[in-house]
């Protein structure tokens, strides 16, 4: 009985690996998905040059960026029928790539502010560009390590 009970045991274990496996691929980016995002991280890469500019174009930069970053979610999801929603706090792995965003945010945005400032346009887009291009890396960054943590059963209690 012992040796029956270790084989269902095992048995359940690496049903519930290929399980996780199965739901980790399925979150795997598209292209599309990709796309969107980077598109999102250049008009929020771009606010603080048009606003120098433009008039509402923080508000409306802000409200279209909002805009495509919850269709791109939603439709990933769609597809992938995985939900993650915009909190994937809950995933360990993912916390560093995090704090990378949100660093590249301050840093890019000051950046840019500080160059509009001082009428130095093209460095100031330079700067857009490579933030857009480091956003948009760690996002994906940021999306391999749920996957890794989907796949290995870690969550955040």
């Amino acid at each position: 009985m012992v040796m029956r009970d270790s084989t269902e045991s095992v048995a359940e274990l690496e049903l519930l690996r290929a399980q996780r496996a199965q739901l980790a691929s399925r979150l795997k980016t598209p292209w599309w998905y990709v796309a969107v995002m980077a598109f999102g991280w250049a008009v929020a890469f771009a606010m603080p040059i048009g606003s120098r500019y433009l008039t509402g174009a923080t508000l409306g930069g802000s409200v279209l960026v909002i805009v495509v970053w919850i269709l791109a979610q939603r439709a990933l999801a769609r597809v992938s029928g995985v939900d993650l929603g915009m909190g994937t706090r809950q995933y360990p792995s993912s916390r560093p790539w995090t704090f990378a965003i949100v660093a590249i945010i301050f840093a890019g945005d000051a950046a840019e502010s500080l160059l509009v400032e001082h009428r130095l346009l093209a460095a100031a887009i330079a700067v857009g560009v490579l933030a857009t291009v480091a956003g948009t890396g760690c996002w994906q960054g940021h999306l391999r390590a749920v996957r890794r943590d989907l796949e290995a059963g870690r969550v955040a209690a």
